[in-house]
C-alpha cells in the first residue's frame, strides 16, 4: 500500500513538471506569434512606405521630364527665331546692297554751298540703317532730335541697360520689320493738347543723307498722322548741311562702303 501511494505521488509530481512544460511551450509560442505578427505588420509598412517612396520618385521623374520637354521646346523656338533673324540679316544685306549700287549708278552728286556745306531740300530721301533702307523725310531746322516713325514700342532691360523693342514699315515693301536697340537715354515731349510731358525712348541709327553719313540719334514717335515717317533735326544738319526750303530731293544718299551700324548689325560687307 505505501509502495502503491509513492508511485502516485511520483505520477502526480511527473504530470505538474510535464504541465508546467507545456505552460512554458504555450507561453514562448505566443510570444513567437506576437513577434511574427510584428514583423509582418513592420514589412507591410515598409513596403507601403517603399510603394509610396517609389510613385513619388515616378511622379517626379514624370515631372522632370516634362521640364525637359519645355526646355527643349524652348530651344527649338529661339533656333527657329534665330534663323528667322538670320534671313532677315541675309534679306537686309542684299536690299542694302542693291539700294548702294542703285544709287550709286542714278544719284548724281548733292550740291554744294560755298563753305563746302553740302545743299538739302525741304524734303530728302534718306537711308537708315537698321534696318538698311531708304525713307522720305522732311527737313527741320526747328527740331533739335531727329525722330522716327515706329510701332509696337516694349521697353526691356538686357545686361542691366535699358533697351527697346519696336516695329517700323519698311517703305520699298510695306513689310513691318521689328527692331531691338539700346537707349541712349529719353526725351521729354509736351504736347501741345496736353501739359503732361512725355518720355520717349531715343536710341542711335545709322543715317547717310547725301553725301553726308553718320550715327545720330533718333526719338521713336508715333508719326502715322503726317505725310513723311522721317523728321532730319539739327542733331544731324548742324555745322555741315544747309537747307534750301523751296526745293525737294536734291541730296539722294549716297552710300559709302564702311557705312556705320552696317556691323553692328551683321550688314557689313
Amino acid at each position: 500500500m505505501l509502495v502503491a501511494h509513492s508511485l502516485l505521488l511520483a505520477g502526480c509530481g511527473t504530470l505538474l513538471v510535464e504541465k508546467e512544460r507545456l505552460d512554458r511551450l504555450d507561453r514562448l509560442t505566443t510570444v513567437q506569434d506576437q513577434r511574427l505578427e510584428l514583423l509582418a505588420s513592420t514589412q507591410d509598412e515598409m513596403l507601403v512606405a517603399l510603394l509610396e517612396s517609389s510613385r513619388a520618385v515616378t511622379e517626379k521623374l514624370d515631372e522632370v521630364t516634362a521640364q525637359l520637354a519645355g526646355v527643349t521646346g524652348m530651344q527649338a523656338e529661339m533656333l527657329r527665331q534665330q534663323q528667322e533673324w538670320q534671313e532677315f540679316v541675309r534679306s537686309s544685306r542684299r536690299r542694302e546692297l542693291a539700294d548702294r549700287e542703285k544709287l550709286e549708278v542714278m544719284s548724281p552728286p548733292p550740291a554744294q554751298t560755298p563753305d563746302s556745306k553740302q545743299l538739302v531740300g525741304a524734303v530728302e530721301k534718306v537711308f537708315l540703317s537698321p534696318p538698311g533702307a531708304v525713307f522720305s523725310a522732311r527737313i527741320d531746322t526747328g527740331a533739335t532730335t531727329s525722330s522716327l516713325d515706329v510701332h509696337e514700342v516694349e521697353r526691356f532691360e538686357r545686361d542691366g541697360e535699358s533697351w527697346v523693342r519696336f516695329t517700323l514699315s519698311n517703305p520699298e515693301d510695306e513689310s513691318r520689320v521689328t527692331l531691338e536697340r539700346k537707349v541712349v537715354r529719353n526725351a521729354r515731349i509736351i504736347q501741345a493738347v496736353t501739359d503732361e510731358a512725355e518720355r520717349r525712348p531715343v536710341v542711335e541709327l545709322g543715317v547717310t543723307l547725301g553725301e553726308k553719313t553718320q550715327t545720330a540719334e533718333f526719338t521713336l514717335s508715333d508719326r502715322r498722322h503726317l505725310e513723311h515717317p522721317v523728321l532730319i533735326g539739327r542733331n544731324i544738319l548742324l555745322d555741315i548741311m544747309v537747307v534750301d526750303v523751296g526745293r525737294i530731293n536734291i541730296a539722294p544718299p549716297r552710300l559709302p562702303a564702311d557705312f556705320p551700324g552696317l556691323a553692328d548689325e551683321g550688314l557689313a560687307p
